[in-house]
C-alpha cells in the first residue's frame, strides 16, 4: 500500500532547528554517534547499525588461510558504513483521520512522542510544509557534494530481521539497508523518515547545504511539557487513481491538548 507524506516534523531546539530554517543547512550526525548514552531517550538506540543476531563465529588465519583458527564467538553484529543521518517525524496520511463531510484532515502527535525527545523548556516543534521541495533540495545537494545518498521512511521490524539470513545478506551488500531498520519497541511512535549521505571521510559531523533560495515554507511551534499537539489540514484534493491528498490548503491549524495518558 503506498503512503503519502504530507509534512515533515522535527522535535529539537531551537538553536538547533535554526540551521535548518535559518541557513538551509541539515546537521547530519553519523549513525553509530545514536548509540550514545549522553543523548534523549527517543534518540538513543543501541541496537543503531545491528545488522545480526545468529550466533557465528570469527575465524584467522597466519598461514596464507592454508589453516583457520576461532578468534571469537559472535552473537551480534553491527554494520558501520559511515552514514549520516538527518532525522525527522513522517506524518503521513491515515484514511481514519479525514473528515470527509469536511473536508478536513486532523492528525494527532501525541505527548508520549515528544516525550522521548524533550529537552527541556524551549523545545520547539519544526514543520516543513512543502515536503516535496524539501526532498528535492536534498537530493540536489547530495548529488552536487558527490555523496551516495538515500532518504525513505523507517520499518520498525528489526527484532525479526535479526534473526534473518536474507536481512544479513542484504544489509552486507546495501550500503543503506540498515539505516532504515528500527525495533519497535520504544521507537514505533517516532514515524521516523531519514535523510542519509555517506560520507567515506569520518567527519565529527556532516553539513549538508541545500540550496537557500528561500521557498522552503516553515512553521515553529513552541511545546509545553504534557501537552499533545493536534494538526488540522483542510481543502484536501485526492488523486482520483490512487485515492491519495495530492494538495492541500497552505493555512494550516494547530492545536494543543493535554495528555490522558
Amino acid at each position: 500500500m503506498r503512503e503519502q507524506l504530507l509534512l515533515l516534523v522535527r522535535v529539537s531546539k531551537p538553536e538547533y532547528n535554526r540551521t535548518l530554517y535559518n541557513d538551509y543547512t541539515l546537521y547530519m550526525n553519523p549513525q553509530m554517534a545514536f548509540k550514545n548514552d549522553v543523548l534523549t531517550d527517543g534518540q538513543r538506540d543501541d541496537l543503531e547499525g545491528a545488522i545480526s543476531t545468529i550466533p557465528g563465529q570469527l575465524l584467522y588465519s597466519d598461514d596464507g588461510k592454508r589453516t583457520w583458527k576461532l578468534l571469537c564467538n559472535i552473537t551480534k553484529s553491527y554494520q558501520n558504513r559511515n552514514a549520516y543521518i538527518f532525522c525527522m517525524y513522517g506524518l503521513k496520511y491515515d484514511s481514519q483521520y479525514y473528515k470527509s463531510e469536511e473536508n478536513k484532515y486532523f492528525y494527532p502527535i501525541p505527548w508520549s512522542y515528544i516525550e522521548s525527545l524533550w529537552q527541556g523548556d524551549g523545545t520547539e516543534m519544526l514543520i516543513i510544509v512543502n515536503t516535496a521541495t524539501f526532498i528535492n533540495k536534498f537530493h540536489k545537494a547530495a548529488q552536487n557534494a558527490g555523496l551516495a545518498h538515500a532518504y525513505g521512511k523507517v520499518h520498525y521490524d528489526l527484532s525479526d530481521k535479526l534473526t534473518d539470513v536474507n536481512y544479513l545478506n542484504t544489509a552486507m551488500n546495501d550500503k543503506f539497508e540498515s539505516i532504515f531498520h528500527k525495533r519497535a519497541e520504544g521507537y514505533e511512535l517516532q514515524k521516523e523518515v531519514r535523510f542519509a549521505v555517506i560520507c567515506p571521510d569520518q567527519p565529527d559531523h556532516y553539513e549538508l547545504s541545500l540550496e537557500n533560495n528561500q521557498d522552503l515554507i516553515f512553521t515553529t511551534i513552541p511545546l509545553c511539557y504534557g501537552k499533545n499537539i493536534g494538526v488540522e489540514l483542510s481543502n484536501l484534493e485526492f488523486d482520483p487513481q490512487s485515492g491519495l491528498p495530492v494538495k492541500f490548503s497552505s493555512e494550516i491549524k494547530y492545536f494543543e491538548s493535554e495528555y490522558s495518558g
